[in-house]
């Protein structure tokens, strides 16, 4: 599920400020920067985010200058669509809401085929034709 969410700037502020609730389609979403009234769509931006808990992340890295999942209304309003592939890579590009960081914990394989290719490459290892 993807989750977005609206904020703006407020007067001259270079910060931005939650708008909106988390929605949680694009309808809700569309629906929303109808209503909104905002006068001018490029101080409006459209976060988006695979979990409600990196919404907030998002905000903060936009505040501090950094990338974020969110686009101005303007871009989303032309653009229209949102990949869930693309959020979800710039999350584990971002380091967020994955396990990437965990040490990788070996498993043998219980499926034949499987077994037969990591036996051939331990043999090839042993007998010197590959490098580990």
């Amino acid at each position: 599920m993807i989750y977005f969410r609206v904020a703006s700037q407020v007067g001259q502020s270079p910060d931005w400020k939650w708008r909106s609730t988390p929605l949680t389609s694009i309808q809700a979403l569309m629906g929303f920067l109808k209503t909104c009234g905002c006068a001018r769509k490029s101080s409006v931006r459209v976060f988006f985010s695979s979990s409600l808990e990196n919404m907030d992340e998002m905000l903060s890295r936009q505040n501090n200058g950094l990338v974020s999942g969110s686009m101005t209304a303007e871009q989303f309003l032309t653009k229209k669509s949102i990949h869930s592939m693309d959020i979800v890579r710039l999350e584990m590009e971002l380091g967020s809401g994955r396990d990437h960081d965990v040490p990788y914990e070996y498993v043998h394989p219980t499926y034949t085929p499987e077994v037969l290719a990591w036996t051939k490459l331990l043999a090839k290892v042993r007998n010197g034709e590959l490098e580990p």
